[in-house]
């Protein structure tokens, strides 16, 4: 990505122990290439925003682990192993794990690392993982897992109404904060 002189897209699927390791060596690498800082990087996330807290997370158990489950079959991570594919050391280990932990674990800990809950709990998340990354925008994913169109457009909705103002406004104070320094 450095090479082509673009910024990271991150979605979480990793534990941000690996981001926070792995982020710093992307921005020298850019850094490096192109003669310049590297982009702030954009976060993603599967999103289930609802008022009722616990309703947010029952359908962010069911879709979000739902979908997970999918990235599991679909690359057969319980298969076979990565670990010889450069840039895949990771996902080599995602067997191991879900044989000492369990696939229920293993899809537990991926939603832990998405947004949902009350608009509230959404944004704090969206705030504390772009802080984390310096992340300047972020990018939800509504819709997911066979999710009806109802729900996926009350999801979009509620966060539209609920967390993307805050998320703007948190952006602007962001951006004259950098033209400040």
């Amino acid at each position: 990505m450095a090479e082509l002189g673009v910024g990271l897209l991150i979605i979480p699927h990793i534990p941000w122990k690996e981001v926070d390791r792995e982020l710093p060596n992307y921005r020298e690498i850019y850094r490096e290439v192109n003669c310049t800082n590297a982009p702030a990087p954009i976060l993603a996330g599967w999103t289930f925003c609802d008022e009722d807290g616990e309703r947010a997370r029952e359908m962010a158990k069911q879709y979000i682990g739902r979908y997970f489950h999918t990235v599991l079959e679909h690359y057969e991570f319980a298969k076979k192993p990565l670990n010889d594919n450069k840039g895949y050391e990771y996902f080599g280990n995602i067997a191991e794990k879900i044989a000492q932990y369990s696939e229920d674990a293993f899809i537990e800990f991926f939603m832990k690392l998405q947004i949902f809950g009350t608009p509230d709990e959404c944004y704090n998340r969206i705030i504390k993982f772009g802080d984390r990354t310096d992340a300047e925008r972020f990018v939800g994913v509504f819709s997911y897992s066979g999710m009806p169109w109802e729900e996926s457009e009350r999801n979009m909705r509620s966060f539209s109404k609920k967390v993307r103002p805050r998320l703007q406004t948190a952006e602007q104070r962001k951006g004259k904060e950098r033209a400040v320094a």
